[in-house]
């Protein structure tokens, strides 16, 4: 009980030092989506590739912010022009994504509002970490990533991983 309750206490004090720090939310109605970052995102597009499209690859924009070098991004891929299944391509995300390290969580019942989706952590043997929670609401494909290496220098420390995570909202009613 004692430990839970320091975790809890460390958990609290590190949001907090997240909030004081200058985080901010940022809207982006094109995708949906709202969070709170440590400074102002860049915006870009790239190419997301899928088995679940015939041309095998849709649009994907990336909001990421690098702080200290932690990196807090949400990746929006666009398969509005298709017919993919939710669970296969979440199912998809998860597999390229569990492809890059060595897989030290896995929850299938991480949740944004009332959609589900599944949340992996994952080590690179460095002694970082890369946590993606991923969720496919209304023809999109969400991916809430925080890349954690070793020796960063991020203020929030690691609770801005769950600050991060917490602070992702949907927009425009979904």
């Amino acid at each position: 009980m004692r430990i839970a309750l320091t975790l809890a206490t460390l958990l609290v004090a590190g949001l907090a030092q997240a909030a004081e720090t200058g985080w901010r939310e940022y809207s982006y109605r094109e995708s949906g989506f709202a969070a709170e970052y440590p400074s102002r995102p860049k915006v870009e597009t790239r190419d997301y590739h899928t088995a679940q499209t015939p041309d095998g690859v849709v649009s994907e924009k990336v909001y990421s912010v690098n702080s200290g070098g932690v990196i807090y991004a949400v990746e929006v891929a666009d398969f509005s022009r298709s017919s993919a299944d939710k669970d296969r391509t979440i199912e998809e995300a998860a597999k390229n994504f569990l492809g890059q390290g060595r897989m030290t969580h896995d929850e299938s019942a991480a949740r944004v509002d009332f959609n589900y989706g599944r949340e992996i952590r994952i080590e690179d043997g460095a002694g970082g970490s890369v946590t993606n929670a991923i969720f496919f609401i209304d023809h999109k494909l969400y991916q809430l990533r925080v890349t954690f290496p070793a020796g960063n220098t991020d203020p929030a420390g690691s609770s801005g991983i769950h600050f991060f995570q917490q602070t992702f909202r949907l927009l425009n009613g979904y």
